[in-house]
Parts: C-alpha cells; structure tokens; sequence
C-alpha cells in the first residue's frame, strides 16, 4: 500500500471548518475519485481525501498492482478530472 500526501484535489464530502483540521471520523472523501497510476498501470485506490488530522493536506492510498516489477524509479501519477500530476519516483521491491 502506497500513501500519497498532496493537495489540490479538490472539494471533499464532510468539509471541515476553514483552518480545522480535517476529522477522524466520519472521513472527508473528495467528491472525485482520482486515478493513480504506478509503473503506468492503473492502482486500486483505497482511499482519496483530506488527511484526518491535518488543515488542507489530502491523502490518497493506493494499492502497487502486482504487475509492476522491482525497480529504484518507479513513476507515480495522479490525475484528478483528466489532469494530471508532475510524475515523482518511488523504489518498488
């Protein structure tokens, strides 16, 4: 399992107040369900929304296909809405 922080993912179910930090329970699910790609093929995402604890940090969870192999540089996408993200590494072993 892969947890990504980042923001700009949009709006969230649940929004807390300005400047709160998001809740525990329930969770702030954003309203659009991002797509993550690891080695370029598609993860399964977990969870997609405000980190519980944190003021205007998201958090996204994605399970590593079983398709991708070892490798120090694996690229990591995210794309939310058709736009995507800068791509970032990440060591798959």
């Amino acid at each position: 399992m892969l947890q990504i922080f980042c923001t700009g993912l949009g709006p969230v179910r649940n929004q807390p107040p300005t400047g709160s930090s998001a809740p525990f329970v329930p969770l702030s699910y954003t309203t659009t369900v991002p797509v993550v790609t690891i080695g370029g093929v598609a993860a399964d995402v977990q969870f997609h929304g405000l980190a519980p604890g944190y003021v205007g940090l998201y958090q996204v969870n994605a399970a590593v296909p079983a398709g991708v192999g070892s490798n120090d540089a694996v690229p990591v996408v995210i794309s939310v809405a058709g736009v995507e993200s800068n791509p970032v590494t990440i060591a798959v072993r």
